[in-house]
């Protein structure tokens, strides 16, 4: 791996069994992601998209292959540890499509939960968060509830917590699949600006031809195989 690459995946493989039948949604994929650079991933529902996610993630585990975050060989075969999962909220930030903001906690605590999970929150988390919260737009949402929010602001609100971290790379899972088509242009102008400001380099997984353009690498899973178009 160059000195640049921040992200990479190697000959990645998952096999899933229903019943007696077998099914290989990924085969032998190999990613490679540029520091501060962009890449989307285009295909069929249930093709596999985020299931390569949240093996890059860590939240899911390959049958074969090798992961490299940054310059450190993480394994892929197993999800994180409790010992490894500070690292990932540092390296890492997630952005889902069903937001998974807790309804319980305002907008400012939503924010804050990964900097909970990779130390702690003080003042300097907190005035970061404001900072995101701003850039996001919804600054004057800070102590609403997830529930108070329409789906944009949600989503807003999941972006900022995503980067709250300052993480080397951030995962876009269909972040606009349940926004409507002007909110979602409007959320994912924000997603590019905030991670070319951040300087943290993307992956998104889109079904949306003109969002997967906007990224400086685009590529298609089909039959468990990643292409670069």
């Amino acid at each position: 791996m160059n000195s640049s690459t921040i992200l990479q995946a190697k000959n990645v493989s998952k096999t899933f069994s229903l019943g007696n039948q077998s099914f290989k949604v990924l085969q032998s994929v190999n990613l490679s992601l540029h520091a501060g650079s962009s890449l989307s991933i285009r295909g069929e529902s249930g093709c596999g998209k985020t299931t390569l996610l949240n093996i890059l993630a860590r939240i899911e585990s390959a049958d074969t292959g090798e992961l490299s975050w940054g310059d450190q060989t993480v394994r892929c075969d197993r999800i994180a540890r409790r010992d490894e999962v500070a690292r990932r909220a540092k390296f890492l930030g997630v952005v889902y499509q069903a937001y998974y903001l807790v309804p319980e906690l305002d907008v400012l605590e939503n924010v804050t939960l990964s900097a909970r999970i990779s130390g702690g929150v003080d003042g300097s988390v907190k005035d970061r968060a404001h900072s995101l919260l701003q850039q996001m737009g919804v600054a004057d949402k800070a102590r609403q509830i997830p529930g108070k929010l329409s789906g944009g602001e949600r989503q807003r609100v999941a972006i900022a917590r995503a980067l709250l971290n300052c993480p080397e790379v951030l995962l876009a899972d269909e972040p606009t699949g349940n926004l409507d088509e002007r909110t979602g242009e409007e959320v994912m102008d924000l997603l590019l600006r905030a991670c070319s400001e951040e300087g943290a380099a993307l992956i998104l997984v889109t079904h949306n031809h003109a969002f997967a353009r906007a990224t400086a690498q685009q590529t298609v899973l089909s039959d468990g195989i990643l292409n670069e178009v």
